[in-house]
């Protein structure tokens, strides 16, 4: 299993088209063979901030959610300001 939170800052005045984008692109990922979860999330303090809490079944399922999401028009290098900071875990109990 693959659990890891995405931090994502966008670009000053995408703000609105992120999040409509994204909250269109949830459930198709949800639909991925390999995703077990895939949370999206808006900082309360910073607009510019979204974090996703996401679970596949193994590193070729990350693989294929990356090309999945370019297949449905998302170009997040288009949208950032900066890297997307990605911090895995190791799944303790459910």
């Amino acid at each position: 299993m693959v659990t890891f939170t995405a931090k994502l800052t966008v670009k000053a005045g995408t703000e609105g088209q992120f999040e409509e984008t994204m909250k269109k692109v949830v459930p198709e990922v949800r639909k991925e063979a390999g995703n077990r979860a895939y949370t999206f999330c808006k900082s309360k303090s910073d607009p510019r901030v979204f974090m996703f809490f996401e679970e596949y079944v193994d590193d070729a399922a990350v693989s294929a959610h990356r090309k999945h999401l370019g297949e449905l028009g998302v170009n997040l290098g288009a949208i950032l300001d900066g890297p997307p900071v990605l911090e895995f875990y190791e799944k303790i109990a459910e």
